[in-house]
């Protein structure tokens, strides 16, 4: 079984690297022919069909439930579970978006250039390049952009639902009155084996959960905001995730 389970795990991999390389000619025709927002929207639209190949493929399903405000500009806040975070919210997001990401995934070979075109890259070690994100998710937000990030800051690896939350998100949607968008990744242990890189056929919910509005509030609000959006993505994990019903 542990082999059988290794070779999957390959093949999963390895089909995720085709998906990526195949999009590769629609941004190449997205950044040299299209302005905004069809720039955006050609990447997104080829990155979401990949991976829904990538999904039927694996048996790896991403169920959707809830719907999300492409209506407004929002700020997307979910749990930051693995490495099938990617290939999960591209399938999940049906607009394109813009992206809060580490810029550790710039240096990625295929990957780091399509993170590159598309999202905000931050070190998170460096104040001047926080202070750089902040800006340009900002920016984005007046643009009319939803912005979608992980307040996490990594991946959790811990037996716990949820990391602590960290502030600038919250900042940043009081900042610009913007409202958030909470969303929540269930099951995805199920599809992915915990602080390893073996994967499993499994179903993994992705719901988007109803708008948190931050118009009115101060800078004096922001812990009650973060605390507000951990409980709310916290007690779906608890009530439906099964690595976590019994925690």
């Amino acid at each position: 079984m542990s082999l059988l389970r290794a070779v999957y795990s390959v093949y999963v991999g390895l089909l995720f690297l085709l998906g990526v390389i195949s999009v590769i000619p629609a941004y190449f025709v997205a950044l040299l022919a299209l302005k905004e927002p069809h720039r955006l929207g050609l990447m997104f639209a080829a990155n979401r069909r990949a991976m829904l190949v990538w999904s039927f493929l694996t048996r790896i399903h991403v169920r959707v439930e809830g719907r999300a405000a492409w209506e407004q500009s929002v700020i997307m806040i979910g749990n930051h579970c693995n490495m099938l975070d990617m290939p999960v919210c591209a399938i999940a997001c049906e607009g394109p978006v813009k992206v809060l990401a580490k810029a550790e995934f710039a240096r990625i070979p295929f990957l780091g250039f399509l993170f590159r075109s598309f999202a905000v890259l931050v070190t998170r070690e460096s104040a001047d390049s926080r202070r750089a994100g902040a800006k340009a998710l900002a920016e984005a937000l007046e643009q009319g952009w939803s912005v979608l990030l992980f307040p996490e800051g990594t991946r959790n690896r811990t037996p716990e639902p949820l990391q602590p939350f960290r502030d600038g998100a919250f900042r940043a949607a009081i900042a610009s009155g913007k409202p958030i968008q909470p969303f929540v990744q269930i099951n995805s242990r199920g599809a992915q084996i915990l602080n390893t890189l073996l994967c499993r056929p499994n179903t993994i919910t992705f719901r988007w959960l109803p708008l948190v509005p931050t118009a009115g509030l101060t800078e004096d609000d922001i812990p009650a905001l973060r605390d507000k959006v951990y409980g709310l993505i916290e007690a779906e994990l608890r009530r439906d995730d099964p690595a976590f019903k019994s925690t």
